[in-house]
């Protein structure tokens, strides 16, 4: 007898134990990483963020999949309380440990999903999530729980890859699912705009940005080594795409060493809920 297919809940909650086992393995090799390269961009959407609205430092900040607090740590210098949210204790065990080496003792931490948040409406003024949506199964879903959280005046912001336009979508999310078996997909910055116009926002400010990336890093910060198979299927597919750029990653070969790098293109969006 044949299995029936799964109901959309259990796909769903099947994804997100695939996202927890993903950022426990890994969680010191992404943590290191997303602390140490990740820092000054956190600081400068820190920034934008809390420059946007009057009396941000007597304000509250929640961070969806916070991670190792990268984000949070941030916002945390320029709002009166912040806190995380992650559904992986591994990476919020590594946030609060951050928090306390920092010396913030405005941040608090609480493991839940982020599709339906443990919080009252309206009951924060920021909401940002940074690097999540393209692990996320449902990323309109999220847009709105963050809305609704938001008291009216408040912002949201949202930083993470998009997929180029004209990019094949396909080719580019099977590379990213062969490194990384949590990755859901990448949007396009009129998908992650649309999403945000759904939930009722009003856009703020907007910002491409794009980042450099050597591909046996890229590789190694998911848990794959050059020698493992995983990671030569990932370049294999990558490599493919040198002529045509279909994958969007912009891919080149080092003349020299042969070395891979490529580029990710990423997108900061800034709203104001009405």
């Amino acid at each position: 007898m044949g299995t029936s297919n799964p109901e959309p809940g259990e796909h769903t909650a099947e994804h997100l134990k695939s996202i927890r086992r993903r950022f426990t393995d890994t969680a010191a090799s992404f943590a290191d990483y997303a602390l140490a390269r990740k820092a000054g961009e956190a600081e400068q959407v820190a920034a934008a963020i809390a420059g946007s609205l009057a009396g941000a430092g007597r304000a509250s900040a929640v961070d969806l999949a916070c991670g190792p607090g990268t984000f949070l740590r941030a916002m945390a210098g320029h709002v009166a309380r912040a806190a995380g949210v992650d559904i992986t204790p591994a990476m919020l065990a590594r946030a609060r440990e951050e928090a306390a080496r920092a010396g913030l003792a405005n941040t608090t931490f609480f493991c839940a999903g982020v599709e339906a948040l443990p919080f009252a409406d309206a009951s924060w003024d920021i909401s940002l999530c940074g690097y999540a949506l393209h692990h996320l199964l449902r990323p309109a879903q999220v847009i709105r729980e963050m809305a609704r959280v938001v008291r009216p005046g408040g912002r949201l912001a949202v930083v993470d890859m998009i997929l180029p336009e004209g990019a094949g979508a396909e080719t580019h999310n099977r590379i990213e699912r062969v490194r990384d078996p949590s990755h859901a997909g990448t949007l396009t910055v009129a998908q992650l705009r649309g999403l945000f116009g759904e939930a009722g926002l009003r856009e703020i400010a907007a910002e491409p940005r794009q980042a450099q990336r050597e591909f046996d890093d890229w590789m190694r910060v998911a848990g794959s080594e050059p020698e493992s198979a995983i990671h030569a299927e990932a370049r294999g597919l990558m490599e493919a795409c040198l002529a045509d750029d279909s994958s969007g990653f912009s891919a080149r070969r080092d003349p020299g060493t042969g070395a891979l790098h490529f580029t990710q293109h990423l997108f900061f969006l800034l709203a104001e809920k009405p």
